[in-house]
């Protein structure tokens, strides 16, 4: 307000102005002062307090745009945890449980349950009922641990499922979270080459050597990349999930740029998994390609591509082709039955299944792996290494816990294959027989390492199986909307 102005003012809005005016000054140099008292980070997240005020605001308002927001920080949770020592993967819980809020908000307002009565969810919620009665098993750890451990074996499925069944039903979504994971992944990809090819930099370096990860990292000299991913496991299976969708849309009907685009992005992260030397993503294509082959309903094409994958497995177990290029000659280790990883991984499920022979329920969530060495640490399951998923589920769940994960998911693909055979619209059964071929890669992969409950692999997949139960949804809107254009 200009002076002329301010003084047309009567003199009591001229007061009230005049005092806001001091209020806010001396609110500004007593939030300055305080920042000034703080440490670095600790200033920085006082300093975006506002910011992620008002963004919370929007996730409640819009949960649909608060779930690809949580997909994208899926991405870079932990990368920017090597730069700034902040629990950034909670930040997903936290995004997650705001747009849970928000549905739940919506809901009291206009009470229709209808889009969430379905199979997947009922699912979901069955196996989270069974994650809770784990509370009473007498092995546990303790609530706590349970707390964090369940996020990414029960809780982030569930989240996932209920706001993208009610948020994301249009077509578009799905062309919108396609474009969110191919960009990402192909930055995720360019991170890599950088680490390739001209180093880490001070936080990578710092997080390799002085964090202790260089034993799993570097291998007789050789860095495994792992970009801005938790570690060159999950960087390797993402990034072999993402050349194998491109790929199955390259075949689709779909318009010659974006074939473009997508062969750029499978070129970019095939060489992302080759340098992560991850030899169990090999499984991800495997397994889906013998996944598209089957949904795709040529059997001329499934052929061609058995013996494809026949071939392909004969040169890397029969032959030295390509063995001096070091990715090929690791991944050619995997094939080996003699792997001294293999071997390890085969004693331990020895081990496991001795200790769980009399514990149906298992050692309780969140009493293996990473969380068992940090809430009950010494013990069995923590000091053993679970490396595949489903022995982790095995591990705190039991054998009716695993028993119970496994129809779960194998109802996730069989239904989904039903739904791909009867899309109608061609562009869109390519969208999601992608997206299916990478849940089945992912499946088998999780068998050597704990993909599908990792970052992002662990939010990207329940996302792209709510899209794959909606997909009859979207097929009836095409159909809609071109008997409207044809009339």
């Amino acid at each position: 307000m200009n002076r002329a102005a301010y003084h047309t003012l009567p003199g009591t809005a001229a007061q009230r102005n005049r005092r806001g005016t001091v209020l806010l000054l001396a609110l500004s140099i007593g939030a300055g002062a305080l920042l000034s008292r703080l440490e670095l980070s600790m200033a920085l997240a006082a300093a975006c307090l506002p910011l992620v005020l008002l963004l919370s605001a929007a996730i409640v308002r819009w949960p649909g745009f608060g779930l690809l927001l949580a997909l994208v920080f899926s991405f870079l949770a932990a990368g920017m945890s090597r730069y700034v020592p902040l629990p950034w993967g909670l930040g997903v819980d936290l995004i997650l449980a705001l747009c849970v809020l928000g549905l739940v908000f919506q809901k009291i307002r206009s009470p229709d349950w209808a889009l969430l009565k379905n199979d997947a969810i009922l699912l979901a919620v069955i196996w989270f009922g069974y994650l809770l009665l784990e509370l009473l098993n007498p092995e546990a750890p303790g609530p706590v641990a349970w707390a964090y451990a369940v996020r990414g074996i029960g809780l982030y499925n569930l989240f996932v499922f209920a706001v993208a069944f009610v948020y994301l039903r249009r077509p578009h979504h799905l062309e919108l979270f396609l474009k969110l994971v191919f960009w990402l992944s192909a930055l995720g990809a360019l991170w890599g080459f950088r680490q390739q090819f001209f180093g880490l930099d001070f936080a990578e370096d710092y997080w390799i050597w002085d964090e202790g990860h260089h034993d799993e990292h570097v291998l007789h000299g050789v860095l495994r990349v792992f970009s801005f991913y938790s570690d060159a496991g999950q960087f390797g299976a993402s990034q072999a999930m993402i050349a194998l969708m491109c790929s199955v849309l390259i075949l689709g009907p779909l318009p010659l740029r974006k074939k473009f685009f997508y062969g750029f992005v499978a070129a970019l992260t095939l060489f992302g998994f080759l340098f992560s030397g991850t030899r169990g993503a090999l499984a991800v294509p495997a397994a889906g390609v013998l996944v598209y082959l089957v949904l795709s309903k040529n059997f001329k094409i499934l052929a061609a591509g058995l013996v494809a994958i026949g071939l392909v497995f004969y040169l890397l177990k029969f032959t030295f082709v390509l063995h001096s290029f070091q990715p090929v000659a690791r991944l050619r280790t995997a094939l080996s039955v003699d792997n001294p990883s293999l071997q390890a991984r085969l004693r331990n499920q020895v081990t496991f299944g001795n200790y769980l022979r009399a514990r149906p329920l298992g050692g309780g969530v969140g009493s293996a792996g990473y969380w068992g060495e940090r809430f009950r640490p010494g013990s069995l399951l923590a000091e053993t290494p679970t490396d595949s998923y489903y022995v982790k589920i095995w591990a705190e769940t039991g054998i009716i816990g695993v028993c119970l994960h496994l129809l779960m998911l194998g109802y996730f693909l069989g239904k989904g294959s039903f739904i791909v055979w009867n899309i109608r619209n061609p562009a869109l059964r390519y969208r999601a027989m992608a997206l299916l071929a990478a849940f089945g890669g992912v499946l088998l992969a999780s068998y050597g390492n704990q993909v599908y409950s990792q970052f992002p692999t662990g939010i990207i997949m329940p996302v792209a199986l709510s899209m794959i139960f909606m997909a009859p949804h979207y097929d009836q809107q095409l159909q809609n909307e071109k008997e409207h254009a044809e009339t």
